[in-house]
């Protein structure tokens, strides 16, 4: 399992779907995808997806890789993206173009790191509770 204690700051950055149900907007299935610093664990922001399409516009993951960007004033090294996501492929086309080194990691591996945020997205946007 990885830790935010195993990377640098800006060192890679995780893009993830942080719902494990699906998040209904009008009567709508969305999937949410969050892009975060691994070690810092730093939310640079989201990007939505209607269930139906699988994954978020390539425009929309732009502007996210963008506003990391923005916050950082440099690229990471590496993007870790989770395996088997729908998005992965649409992720992994925006970090290639920005030079990111590409990883595939399961989500279970990055628990650490992500499972904080992706319970409290649960929690309080969802409204769920266990």
């Amino acid at each position: 399992m990885f830790s935010p204690d195993d990377f640098r700051v800006n060192e890679a950055w995780i893009a993830f779907r942080a719902n494990e149900e699906f998040l209904f907007v009008k009567d709508e299935p969305y999937d949410f995808y969050v892009l975060v610093d691994a070690a810092s664990t730093y939310i640079f922001g989201h990007a939505v997806s209607r269930v139906i399409d699988e994954k978020p516009s390539r425009e929309d993951v732009e502007a996210l890789f963008k506003s990391a960007w923005a916050a950082k004033k440099e690229w990471a090294k590496r993007l870790i993206v989770t395996e088997d996501s729908p998005a992965e492929k649409v992720f992994i086309k925006e970090a290639k173009k920005q030079g990111l080194i590409v990883e595939n990691i399961p989500l279970s591996e990055l628990e650490p790191i992500v499972g904080e945020l992706k319970e409290s997205f649960r929690r309080d946007f969802m409204g769920i509770e266990d």
